[in-house]
């Protein structure tokens, strides 16, 4: 086996990383934010663009954040597309079970 020490140091580095990783997701979905919050003021009706958005915050989900975020965007578009809201919905369950 190997020196406790360095497994200590080991265990530091990367809980100092996880961190670090997570300051730039969450400043991601700042960014997400604006961007959700500029097609609902404008009443976008852009499917495309709405999905986009709703894909990039969907790989915010699998680190365990931008739940909320997401699904205000689903529910923005349910109207504008059941269908194209039912999928993500049910990338939603996917992802949270």
């Amino acid at each position: 086996m190997g020196d406790p020490s360095s497994y200590d140091d080991l265990i530091e580095v990367l809980s100092v990383l996880i961190g670090q990783a997570r300051e730039g997701l969450e400043a991601s979905m700042l960014l997400l934010q604006d961007e959700a919050d500029n097609i609902i003021i404008q009443k976008c009706r852009d499917i495309s663009q709405i999905e986009h958005l709703l894909d990039n915050v969907s790989s915010l989900l699998y680190a365990g954040i931008g739940h909320q975020l997401y699904l205000r965007l689903l529910e923005y578009y349910k109207p504008i597309d059941s269908e194209g809201a039912n999928f993500y919905w049910n990338l939603y369950e996917e992802i949270n079970a």
